[in-house]
């Protein structure tokens, strides 16, 4: 069920053109008006699945493990036909039509109040820093830097990660970044991306071809090393699971699929920040199916200033709202009681493709750092929503001039993880 009512995310600023071509292991754009997911009852064995789907004449193009559901491909123009055929068989539990949308919150700005937020030095190629700063290097037992290093970025130091890291840096844990894939070569990254999927195509390869999953990642994971940028949990796996193409859009079925791989992968949190208009009884399930499999599932609450959107209002998600350098909410965040936490999201520094760092905001850029610090929950023994909901829970704190629908529990302070 969800947290509350539906609520519209808006995508404010997105790059590129859709770069995909359909194929048959493709949930790409075309060809979607003949695609369902079928889900079936407990107890149908997988072999009675695939001949339900094979008498009716459909194509099998993803088997749903956990959650028991086969995606198909009807005969062009006979979609409505098998969906009307299997909708009152005893073995089928739901059926659902796939839907095609953008998904990404690049930035709450428009294009021009964007570049005049982004650090011009910040867009340049990555540069070795300066050897003092090499010298910075921190590791778990040490005592944390009397000055932050400069690669500490405001929002990451406004979280207080570094407080946490004498004690844990989120080694051993596994976090799925669910969006536009990551770039493997970051010189900020590469050490701790431990493998991905793809699951638009699991033929092509799941490298960031967009950015902002790449910027994503490094709030969550860029390594500490005295140079460039460092996440909330900078010794913490990452995998890459795109779900996006390179303009930001996908299938609603990709989605899932991303969400499929992560509970058959055993990760241990997933970040989602992404988010749509609308959802639907797959999505939750899915959701819900990775709650169940003892998975965080951290989301952005959306950028459109209003109501909390997709999948962050579902109750089995953590909802992520936007803070400023004031400590105020974002102008552009959405809140409402579904919101949990509220993290920095205005022009935070982190990777991009290519080896670079820019600055962005957006809800996006928020939740990363509830995802990083999730991270370092689990590594300190919290397990599932729910123990990581209280680990985070009792280590926020309340910002006296918001709501509990712009904060929820406030902003974590990392230093209260490891008491």
């Amino acid at each position: 069920m969800n947290k509350k009512q539906f609520a519209c995310v808006a995508a404010f600023f997105f790059l590129g053109v859709c770069g995909l071509q359909a194929g048959p292991n493709e949930l790409a754009l075309e060809g979607i008006e003949d695609r369902l997911m079928i889900a079936f009852v407990q107890g149908v064995p997988e072999s009675q699945q695939l001949a339900l789907a094979q008498s009716n004449g459909l194509e099998v193009l993803r088997v749903f493990r956990p959650i028991r559901a086969l995606v198909v491909k009807a005969p062009a123009g006979r979609a409505l036909q098998a969906e009307t055929a299997l909708k009152h068989n005893p073995l089928v539990f739901r059926i659902e039509r796939d839907f095609y949308t953008k998904w990404i919150e690049t930035s709450a700005l428009s294009p021009e109040k964007q570049a005049a937020c982004v650090d011009a030095a910040l867009q340049k190629p990555f540069r070795a820093a300066s050897k003092q700063k090499k010298q910075v290097k921190q590791t778990v037992g040490d005592e944390p830097p009397s000055q932050p290093p400069s690669e500490i970025q405001w929002g990451v130091q406004r979280v207080n990660a570094s407080a946490a890291w004498p004690v844990t840096q989120g080694a051993g844990v596994k976090v799925a970044i669910v969006d536009t894939g990551i770039d493997p070569e970051h010189p900020e990254l590469k050490a701790n991306i431990k493998g991905g999927h793809n699951a638009i195509d699991k033929d092509q390869p799941w490298a960031d071809d967009h950015f902002h999953g790449t910027h994503v990642a490094g709030i969550t994971a860029a390594v500490l090393n005295g140079e460039g940028v460092v996440g909330v949990a900078p010794q913490a796996e990452l995998y890459a699971v795109k779900v996006l193409s390179k303009d930001g859009s996908g299938s609603i079925f990709g989605i899932i699929g991303g969400i499929m791989w992560c509970i058959e992968n055993g990760m241990d949190v997933i970040n989602m920040s992404l988010g749509a208009d609308q959802g639907n009884f797959m999505f939750e399930y899915a959701i819900q199916a990775a709650y169940n499999a003892g998975i965080v599932v951290v989301a952005a609450a959306g950028n459109s200033g209003g109501a909390v959107g997709f999948p962050a209002a579902y109750k089995e998600a953590i909802a992520v709202s936007a803070l400023d350098e004031k400590d105020n909410i974002a102008s552009f965040s959405s809140r409402g009681p579904e919101v949990d936490f509220i993290a920095p999201g205005v022009k935070i520094p982190s990777t991009v493709t290519g080896g670079g760092i820019a600055a962005y905001s957006g809800t996006s850029m928020a939740t990363p750092h509830v995802t990083g610090l999730a991270a370092l929950a689990v590594s300190r023994g919290a397990r599932g929503q729910e123990a990581v909901m209280a680990a985070l829970g009792a280590a926020a704190e309340q910002l006296p001039n918001l709501s509990p629908s712009e904060q929820g529990a406030g902003v974590v302070n990392a230093a209260n993880l490891i008491r």
